[in-house]
């Protein structure tokens, strides 16, 4: 890995479309103003999409970890209705302390807007529930809310998440435009590592501290074909002599000869990846997950501490979401130099839905 292979990443331009109306398929640095895909016309036009109503998804997710504690919320509109989940693992007791899922209906009461980035607006309400992910046009912070009731948690405590990531002076977003396969069309998604975490989180009757944590943001929207699966992992943490890290991974899913949304986000560094690969036991989720790049750059074992699960079989929609919470080890190879990881609170996916 060289300094030269950050520069070959473009900045983020300004519209998902150009001026002809056909997708920036590509690999950017830096945020995307607004996904934009009512802008594409001709053959990528939306509206020249069969079924795409049904085939329009969209989704926020948020990471935050300490060395104690490893929290995520996600909300998910997938165009015919939106569900919204929300985890925090307890890492030196390794135990959950919540794990909560809502379904409702996409509308007022679950949003994802079309900004990744400032202005970002993210919402999901139900009873007994509330997740939020804000930033306003000039704000340098994502404001992070979860208030769940005792009612929705099943316990005799709440989940209470009050923070921000700090997206100043952290290293830059990742943006991909990436063409689907098979009957969709374009997939939008915009990942941000490595930033510094603030606020507090209460759950399982226990209260944790986040600042000096770190944390990271997926946002992901597009037109997407019918049958999807990819293997995905994401984590948060810091060097043994603190600095900031973060890392996504993919395997079977933005990935093409122009696209790849793998990165390492390190101090305020932002460095593309070459392709994953995932060896894991799909039946025993929690045994170990070993995890590399092509490159040499990433070579990692991941150690399952609890699995978050979406699976539903309604016939016509049919889900399989497995998410494993865990801790990180091995190593990271940047400009000749080798950094260890060692327990490194992330995440990893395993996902094949027909929706």
């Amino acid at each position: 890995m060289t300094p030269e292979r950050e520069l070959t990443l473009m900045l983020a331009p300004a519209s998902v479309a150009t001026a002809s109306g056909e997708p920036r398929f590509g690999t950017y640095q830096g945020e995307l103003p607004e996904v934009d895909l009512q802008k594409l016309t001709g053959r990528w036009a939306p509206s020249a999409a069969k079924d795409r109503l049904l085939k329009r998804k969209r989704w926020h997710y948020t990471l935050a970890a300490t060395r104690e504690v490893l929290a995520l919320f996600a909300v998910v509109d997938v165009g015919y209705s939106a569900n919204a989940f929300a985890v925090a693992l307890d890492l030196k007791e390794r135990r959950v302390l919540c794990d909560v899922s809502f379904l409702g209906a996409p509308g007022p009461l679950a949003e994802v807007g079309n900004r990744p980035g400032a202005g970002l607006s993210v919402s999901f309400r139900t009873l007994g529930g509330r997740m939020t992910a804000q930033r306003g046009a000039e704000d340098e912070r994502y404001r992070l809310r979860v208030d769940v009731s005792r009612l929705r948690t099943g316990s005799l405590q709440t989940f209470q998440w009050d923070g921000s990531l700090l997206v100043a002076g952290g290293a830059p977003a990742m943006s991909v435009i990436a063409p689907v396969e098979g009957d969709g069309f374009v997939n939008v998604t915009q990942k941000r590592g490595g930033m510094l975490a603030f606020g507090t989180l209460e759950a399982g009757g226990k209260r944790f501290q986040l600042d000096g944590g770190v944390g990271g943001t997926d946002y992901t929207q597009g037109y997407l074909a019918r049958h999807t699966a990819w293997r995905w992992a994401f984590l948060a943490g810091r060097l043994a002599d603190g600095t900031p890290v973060g890392l996504n991974l993919v395997e079977g899913f933005n990935v093409s000869s122009h696209t790849n949304e793998n990165a390492l986000w390190l101090g305020n560094r932002l460095i593309p990846l070459g392709r994953a690969s995932f060896e894991y036991d799909r039946q025993e989720l929690m045994k170990p997950w070993r995890l590399r790049t092509d490159d040499g750059v990433v070579d990692l074992s991941f150690q399952p501490l609890h699995v978050h699960r979406e699976d539903h079989d309604f016939k016509v929609v049919v889900s399989h979401f497995a998410q494993p919470l865990g801790l990180f080890e091995g190593t990271v190879r940047v400009d000749g130099h080798t950094h260890v990881l060692s327990a490194v609170p992330g995440v990893t996916e395993d996902q094949d839905m027909l929706w």
